[in-house]
């Protein structure tokens, strides 16, 4: 399970990187107010495979655990006060070139770290 979690963060990365290397970006995509079902959907997913990993697992991946409760906050952010996360997302002062190559650095790495978390 550990292993399709990594290859998703990967995928997802890979994606994120790709799209904004050719100009079309799904990080922005996604940062619109209107495509807020779809953001909600893929960290809903990220939150289904984390749960099932820190519930099923024995003993318990604490590194997977805290990347769930990163995933929960984002949602419970996103749903509480959308005003305050899409301010924050649309703020002039953010560039938003380098938060898109971050972002798919992020996670990507987060790939690499779940898939070598099963050694720790």
């Amino acid at each position: 399970m550990l292993t399709i979690l990594s290859c998703l963060y990967l995928i997802y990365g890979f994606i994120l990187f790709y799209t904004y290397t050719k100009g079309y970006s799904l990080l922005r995509y996604l940062l619109k107010r209107k495509n807020i079902n779809t953001q909600l959907s893929i960290e809903f997913l990220f939150i289904i495979f984390t749960s099932l990993i820190v519930f099923t697992s024995q003993p318990t991946n604490w590194i997977v655990g805290l990347i769930m409760l990163f995933h929960v906050g984002g949602v419970v952010w996103i749903i509480s006060n959308p005003d305050s996360y899409y301010s924050m997302a649309e703020d002039p002062s953010i560039d938003i070139d380098s938060l898109e190559f971050a972002t798919s650095i992020i996670v990507i790495g987060i790939g690499i770290f779940v898939y070598f978390s099963k050694l720790i």
